[in-house]
Formats: structure tokens, sequence, C-alpha cells
């Protein structure tokens, strides 16, 4: 039942007088900001179902029409900086505004609920798990966790037989488990051996020695003090093995063969990603496994070495820490980690330090002029998270990622020379949880285009909802799909983050995209636009002014704003890139846009010649061979320059064409003529690819 259905429910007229004054002071809201002081309306209940019972429903409304009067006062006062709101549900919605910031964006959310970034939990058994008998409160941690969609991979030195014995009901409270400290996987699928098992000779020799040992399907365990006795046994017999040690236990491996290894076979069984993943260990054999997780976790009682080398300790020790990692903000999405080992690298800054940002959970968006570097910073980006090992799916509508192809496990679909895969093939290439797809849709018209993407997104949201695949989410020229009349949801998932946002156009996103920003890199120039100055100082929460110093510049700077480091803004100069930048390779090269938008060469207003250009290489090869009374006609109208523009928003190569139209009036001499023809024709020929 929705607020509104409550209230009309309930008995009496308070309800209504209260409705009709909460809606005053929405009008009143309205009205300020028609008079020229913008403002948010923030509606807390309208059409959501927040809650239950008529006396919470009078609190709920109550409570947003104090909060309605609050910014209502504070707007009439004036004089403010930043108006913070929050909505009762976890988010936090700031209007920016007053003294030189922004004051027309809603760039602040914290999302509460929907699907996390950390789809598996790999926990070691003895001392993380449990110190023998798993406790009853951590199984209920299992079961709630394993509810909300976590798989949970039990990854062990034990021997299946001896963890069937302390952990009766482990096949109902984990999807699979690694056994042997690597060498074994067991799912509900079967039983498969990772390795080689150790022969049996090892066995015998450490029995001819009296050294007491434990044989598995592939290790053989014992204890640790016995391992000089075992060191010599495997020298003598000339072995390609690993002597493993975990507290007191040792254990005999082949080579190459960790907790680690074991556990990306486990998530490739389940269709998984270590990028998703979060491990959880006590001792010396869990280095490997959390090394092999997105993020590495060390329960209170693990050893010194392995709190030191995780990227995060929890406070209570095993089982304790276990249920209180699984049911905390981290699983659920609410609160986010950034270790260090996964991060990409921007550029350097002016004390020549490298500029970063982390390789996963948080919403980026890349805004700037055209021309001005966009697509190069989104494909520095992109290589070097697909390098990482993360899955990506780049909606490509003008052919800009095709150098993405060079990588491994990158995979081009579309163009004007190959086939588009349709959404559920994309989907399927997506189940390798490493591969990513860019999708080169330029050669589809907008109709077209923008019904496959409509598709495509629907289903790689499925894809993501349930395996956390792919992991990024790239979307160039954003402004069109996730626009201002577009709900972002149908598009992207914010909570779920993952999401790098191209586009010249920022402030033509949808409310739902720029709340969910949380870092924008805006690229620079000799003459910023206000709009990139606007979002850049309301996710850094600076003044515009300083911002606007900070934009000004040659080409190749941009600036980072990153919401966790507010007033710390940082211009930077662009990295190198490894793969080759093709801008618009379609508008440059053979293929074309649509005919409504193409070039009809004319000699004057109602006289055609019948000569077309539907890219840049036809406009050339027209220059070339056309009549001087086409120069004469489009230059001074600056026609060319304007289709330039207005078609392939290049506003660097329009400038330097309209800079050669400015030079031939329409009764300009014949050498005049031929003098212009030629450097249009140079220019056009010298572009940037």
């Amino acid at each position: 039942m929705t607020a509104d259905e409550a209230m009309d429910a309930m008995p009496g007229n308070p309800q209504e007088e209260l409705r009709l004054e909460l809606g005053e002071a929405r009008k009143a809201l309205h009205a300020v900001r028609a008079d020229g002081l913008d403002a948010f309306v923030i509606d807390a209940g309208r059409g959501e179902e927040l809650l239950r019972g008529a006396a919470r429903v009078m609190k709920e409304l109550r409570l947003e029409l104090g909060e309605a009067r609050e910014t209502l006062d504070t707007i009439r006062a004036g004089g403010f900086d930043a108006l913070v709101i929050d909505a009762g549900r976890g988010e936090e919605v700031f209007a920016l505004g007053g003294t030189g910031r922004p004051d027309q964006l809603l760039v602040g959310a914290r999302a509460d609920g929907g699907a996390g970034y950390f789809r598996t939990v790999a926990l070691d058994f003895d001392g993380t798990l449990a110190e023998g008998q798993v406790a009853p409160a951590t199984l209920a941690a299992l079961t709630e966790a394993r509810a909300r969609g976590v798989r949970v991979i039990l990854v062990t030195g034990r021997i299946m037989s001896e963890l069937r014995a302390v952990f009766p009901e482990v096949d109902d409270h984990i999807d699979a488990v690694v056994a042997e400290n690597g060498a074994l996987l067991v799912t509900h699928g079967g039983v498969r051996l990772l390795a080689a098992p150790i022969g049996r000779a090892v066995s015998a020799a450490l029995t001819g020695r009296g050294v007491a040992h434990r044989s598995g399907q592939v290790l053989i365990a014992g204890a640790a003090a016995d391992e000089p006795a075992v060191l010599e046994v495997v020298r003598e017999l000339g072995l390609d093995c690993r002597l493993v040690r975990n507290r007191g236990e040792l254990m005999v491996l082949p080579a190459g063969v960790t907790k680690g290894t074991g556990l990306l076979e486990a998530l490739g069984e389940l269709g998984l990603s270590p990028h998703n993943a979060i491990g959880v260990g006590d001792g010396e054999n869990d280095h490997s496994l959390l090394d092999a997780c997105e993020v590495g976790v060390a329960v209170a009682n693990a050893v010194d070495a392995l709190r030191a080398h995780a990227d995060m300790s929890m406070s209570l020790p095993d089982g304790q820490g276990v249920a209180d990692l699984l049911l905390g903000p981290l699983v659920a999405g609410r609160v986010h980690l950034y270790p260090r080992r996964w991060q990409v690298t921007l550029g350097t800054d002016d004390r020549g330090e490298r500029v970063t940002l982390p390789g996963s959970q948080l919403n980026i968006a890349i805004c700037g002029g055209t021309g001005k570097g966009k697509s190069y910073l989104a494909g520095l980006i992109c290589e070097q998270l697909i390098r990482l090992g993360y899955s990506l799916v780049v909606f490509d509508p003008e052919g800009d990622h095709h150098g993405l192809g060079e990588l491994r496990d990158v995979i081009i679909t579309g163009g004007h020379e190959g086939r588009l895969a349709d959404p559920a093939e994309v989907v399927r290439l997506l189940r390798h949880s490493h591969t990513s797809v860019v999708t080169d849709l330029s050669h589809l018209d907008a109709a077209a285009r923008a019904a496959y993407v409509t598709d495509l997104a629907s289903a790689v949201e499925a894809h993501r909802a349930a395996t956390g695949v792919p992991q990024w989410v790239v979307v160039d020229e954003a402004h069109v799909p996730i626009g201002r009349t577009v709900t972002a949801r149908r598009m992207l998932n914010p909570p779920a983050k993952g999401y790098l946002l191209v586009t010249w156009q920022p402030l033509e996103l949808s409310a739902d995209a720029l709340l969910a920003l949380d870092a924008v890199i805006t690229l620079g120039s000799a003459r910023p636009d206000s709009q990139f100055i606007d979002i850049t100082a309301a996710v850094a929460d600076m003044p515009r002014a300083e911002i606007a110093r900070r934009l000004t510049g040659p080409g190749g700077r941009a600036v980072l704003a990153w919401r966790q480091r507010p007033g710390r803004a940082v211009a930077f100069t662009l990295g190198p890139r490894t793969t080759p930048h093709l801008r618009h390779a379609h508008k440059y090269g053979q293929a074309g846009v649509e005919p409504a938008r193409r070039f009809y060469f004319k000699t004057g207003p109602d006289t055609a010649t019948g000569a077309v250009a539907a890219n840049l290489d036809e406009l050339e090869a027209e220059l070339g061979r056309c009549d001087q009374g086409v120069l004469r006609h489009h230059c001074p109208r600056h026609e060319f320059s304007g289709w330039v523009a207005g078609v392939f928003r290049d506003e660097a190569l329009a400038a330097d064409l309209a800079e050669l139209e400015a030079a031939l009036p329409a009764d300009s001499h014949a050498a005049v003529v031929e003098q212009v023809r030629l450097a249009l024709i140079a220019l056009l020929q010298t572009r940037a690819s």
C-alpha cells in the first residue's frame, strides 16, 4: 500500500488537511524556483511503497512536510552554500547553490537496498569459519547471506572426509568446497581433482621413517614439526612439490596448487568472478586466497602476517567475525572498500604523482566538449580494467573503441564490417567471466540503435543481478539512452556500481544517473563550458571559480572530482594509452550517416549538383572535384563547418573549417577559390584519427 492509499483508508479529515498543507509547501518551493532561485523539491513518499500502518504513514508525511518547510525557509533566507536533505530512507540529497557554487544540480545520493557488488564470500574453515564445530549463529548468517543471493565457497586445507566429520551439514550451507588446500573441488555436480595426486612413494617413505601422516585424494598432511623429515623425502624422490604450513599443520602439495588457484576453479565452475568475491582467512596458507579476491579479509584471530596483508581486518574472531561480515554493510553494498591493488591510473598531477581511481564499486562520468579527449580517456580506463581482469560491456555508438579489440579476451561485435551479436549472444559471451564485449553501433540509425541499446541493457542488467558480471558497463554518448526523459534504472542499477558514462552534455543525464555519480572526470579546455564547471564543482564540493581555473588550460588535461574526497579536485595530464584510439572511425572512414543527415552539394539555394557526402572522406573527395560555384555557395554560409559541428559534433574541426570558409566571399576571384579549396582538403586530410 502506498502512503496516499494508506491515508485514504483512514477515517476523518486530518489526513486530507495534512496532504493539502504539504501540497501548498510544494507549490511554494516551485514558486521560489520560478523566481530564479533554483531549488529541488524532494518528495520522500509519492508513489513509493514505504510504510505499513496508518500511524507510520502520518509520521512520514509530517516529517516530509517539516523538511519542505525548512527547505523553503532556508531558500527564502538566502546565502546558503548547500542544503542537505535526509529523505529518511538512506538517501542524502544535496541541493547546492548560493555563494559561487552550482545551484542547478541534484548530485548526491547514498543508495539503500538493492543488490550489492559482492556475490561470493570465500571462507577458510579452521580458525575462520569455526574452531571445531560451526556455531549456530554462524550457520544462521550463512543461511541469510545465501538467501540474498550471495554464494558461499569453503576453501580449506582439510581432507574432505575430515571436513565432513566436523561439519556434516556442509552441503546444506555451502555452494562449493575447495578442499586439500586447492587440490580438490567439490560441488553439487560432483568431485574434481585439480592436480595429480602426490605419489604413494611419498607415503611409503614417510611410513618407513615413522612420520605420521594422512593421505587425501591429492595431498599428504602431517604435523608442522615433521617438516625437515618430509622435505628430505621429497628431495630424495626428486619430486616437484611444495610444503605449506598452516599453524601446527603441514601439507605436501603439487607445485602451483594453492587456495587461490582452487578458488578460481570454483568460481569458474559457478560462473562467478573473483572481482565480485571477498576472501576470508586466518592462517599462513590463506594469503593466496585473499590475493585472488577483490577484497581480502582477516578475522581478528588471524596470524599477524595475514592481518598486515589483508585489505580489511575484523574486530571479532573466527565464526563471529564471519557472521559480522556476512550480515554487515560491505556485503550488503552499503559501504565500499577500495583495495590499492585494484587501481587504474588516469595520469599524473603537476607534482608528477599518479592520479588514480579504484577499479570497482563506483560510478564515473567523463565529461567534456567534442574533440577534447573523452573517448581517449574512456579507452585509457577500459584497457586498464580489462588487463586487471574485469569484465566490461561497452555501448559504442560511434565506433570509437575498436582499439580495445587488440587486448586479450575482448570481443568486438557490430560496425560496418561485422555482424552485431544479439543481446542473448552477448550474455552468453559474458558467462566467461573474464570476457569483455564492445558493441559497435555506428552502422545503425538512431531508432535501431535505441532499440538495441534498450534490449541489450536489459539483458546485461539481468545477468549482472545474478552474477555481478560484467563489473563495468560503459556507455558512450550516455545522455542519449540515459537522458532526462528516461528513468536511468531502465538502463542501469546505480547501487550496484560499475558504470562509466561518457558525455558532452552531462546536464542532460537523468536525475537517477546524476544522483548515482561517485566521480566526475572533466576534460579541460581554453574556455570551459559552464555545464562542465557546474557538475565538477558539485561533485567536488568546491567553488565554481576554483574549478573553472583548474579546467582552463591546454588539451590533454583533465580534472578529477571524487565525492569521497570533497574539496580536493585534482588537475592532471592524461596518461598514455597502449591500444589505438580510433576517434569516430565510421565518420572518417568508408561508412557514413543516414541519408537525412548527409551533406547535399549545391551551387545555389535551389540548385543541387546531385553530389552527396555521407562522411568526411566523401566530403574531402567532392571538394576536390566540385565546381567553383559549389564553394562560392556553401563557404560564405559556413555550411561545411555547420555540417561537421551539427552532425559529427567535431567542434575543433568545425572551427578550423569556419576560419577557411570566412576567407571566401561569394564574389571571390577564381584563384582565391582554388586556394581555399586546397586548404579545406589539406585540413580534412590531416584531421586526427
